[in-house]
């Protein structure tokens, strides 16, 4: 019996996603200029053929993973003001979710933090993987206003202290994430939400 349109569609997206999240791991260990379409191809298993259908560049391919990684972040930004709770428990549940991405899928932080640093990146993928941080680093700021306000995160000019916490996220993604590509590593025990917010508690 020959297979549905709507079946067809659902092998040709699971299909792309195959050769997505290869790439994400390709792309993070070589970076945009030394790859190339068939190692992707070969990484996700599949013919050069098949991966071209879906994607003509590896630019291509590069761009809707930054593109992933920017609407996660978004999400979460937007999930963590709505939270409930006090500012604190909504900063505790946004590094949690980010840590707990990162550490789940080194790869993708990776791939944005090489968009933010390469020249051979395309100017509009380092806007997209911009974007991405000025998200973050608004949603962040706000609750360090809200949280010095009821007294839970230390003085200071809001905006140092946000890109304090971002940098201190960045490391922990070079730093500990890096490890977890390379086969037979050992993974650092890498810290948890309360220990990366002690630069912000007031105590």
């Amino acid at each position: 019996m020959p297979r549905t349109e709507e079946a067809n569609q659902r092998i040709r997206d699971e299909r792309k996603e195959q050769v997505l999240q290869a790439a994400a791991g390709v792309f993070a260990r070589r970076g945009l200029a030394d790859t190339k379409i068939v190692d992707i191809a070969a990484a996700a298993g599949v013919s050069h053929g098949l991966a071209y259908r879906y994607f003509h560049t590896k630019e291509e391919v590069f761009a809707e993973l930054v593109e992933r990684s920017l609407n996660g972040v978004s999400r979460i930004s937007e999930a963590a003001l709505e939270q409930p709770g006090t500012p604190w428990e909504k900063l505790l549940w946004i590094t949690r979710e980010t840590l707990s991405g990162m550490y789940r899928r080194p790869e993708y932080t990776l791939v944005v933090l090489h968009a933010l640093t390469n020249e051979a990146v395309p100017s509009e993928v380092r806007q997209l993987a911009m974007r991405q941080s000025e998200v973050m680093t608004r949603a962040i700021m706000r609750l360090i206003r809200e949280g010095q306000a009821t007294g839970q995160v230390v003085s200071g000019d809001p905006v140092q202290l946000a890109w304090l916490y971002q940098s201190c996220i960045l490391g922990l993604a070079v730093g500990g994430n890096l490890t977890g590509l390379v086969p037979g590593a050992a993974k650092p025990p890498l810290p948890d939400a309360e220990m990366v917010l002690r630069i912000l508690k007031h105590y």
